[in-house]
């Protein structure tokens, strides 16, 4: 995931190590106060006692040419952070992604795949990206060294502000990524992304509950990946997907277990160690 992938170095969301107790008045938490909000959104994207959690995401990308969706790829991701409250109105977070592409057809890994628009075939990349850091307020996120092909860019985040109704909420985050060519003849990218994740108001309010159960819905609109193939083709692609977040590895989608014991085995073996953190 889909993908955000290596540009987006440090954006996944990141985590490690044990929270402050939730604020939380007389009827529960108060969504227009920062501080509420950010409990909230921790226990949405994470969970806020340090406990390891894996967000999940399966979709398709299109390529847009002439104002047509064209389908190009599945998308199947996962991110695997731990969160920390550092104070009252910042968590750090520490997050490894790795994701794949599929077959739109069959749902298999890809490793050569025909442009649909250009017939190019071209050899199609894995992603693991991090484990990388960042810092999650209440406003949005802050990266403080951005790496690999994100150093340099201008990164943009934002959450939205809640949206409640009949007893369920909802935040979007947004992120922006650009960067003007590198070299000569080089092209500008550009990198959108809407995630909206969905929990009930109960699970956020309850004391008990350190991670919500949580719906996640996720659009994107990127320029074109050299390694696509589609050279000087005008356009860009766009993605849809949805998805969910565990609290256990044996709980994600089996194919992504499949693949990702095949491939990145150490990140299911031992998820804590590959993010980088010592226990001890």
């Amino acid at each position: 995931m889909i993908h955000r992938r290596r540009l987006l170095q440090g954006m996944g969301g990141i985590a490690f190590a044990a929270a402050s107790p939730l604020s939380l008045s007389a009827t529960g938490l108060d969504l227009s106060d920062p501080r509420d909000r950010l409990t909230a959104l921790a226990k949405m994207r994470g969970s806020t006692d340090g406990s390891l959690t894996i967000g999940w995401v399966m979709g398709a990308r299109y390529a847009v040419v002439d104002k047509k969706a064209i389908p190009m790829l599945g998308i199947l991701a996962g991110t695997f952070s731990r969160y920390q409250r550092l104070d009252p109105d910042t968590f750090e977070a520490r997050a490894l992604e790795v994701a794949y592409f599929t077959d739109l057809d069959t749902g298999k890994l890809l490793e050569t795949w025909e442009n649909p628009v250009t017939g190019k075939v071209v050899e199609v990349p894995q992603t693991r990206m991090g484990p990388s850091r960042i810092l999650m307020r209440a406003d949005g996120l802050e990266v403080p060294n951005p790496s690999g092909e994100a150093a340099g860019m201008e990164i943009r985040h934002r959450f939205k502000d809640p949206i409640q109704f009949q007893g369920r909420v909802w935040i979007t985050e947004e992120i922006r990524v650009e960067s003007e060519p590198r070299q000569p003849g080089g092209k500008a990218f550009r990198y959108n992304e809407m995630t909206t994740y969905e929990s009930r108001l109960a699970d956020l309010n309850d004391p008990e509950l350190t991670a919500a159960p949580v719906n996640v819905q996720f659009q994107s609109l990127v320029t074109f990946r050299r390694w696509m193939g589609f050279g000087d083709t005008p356009g860009h692609t766009t993605a849809r997907g949805f998805g969910g977040r565990e609290t256990r590895v044996e709980d994600l989608p089996p194919y992504y277990l499949e693949l990702t014991e095949r491939y990145h085995a150490d990140v299911l073996n031992d998820p804590i160690a590959a993010l980088g953190i010592s226990e001890g």
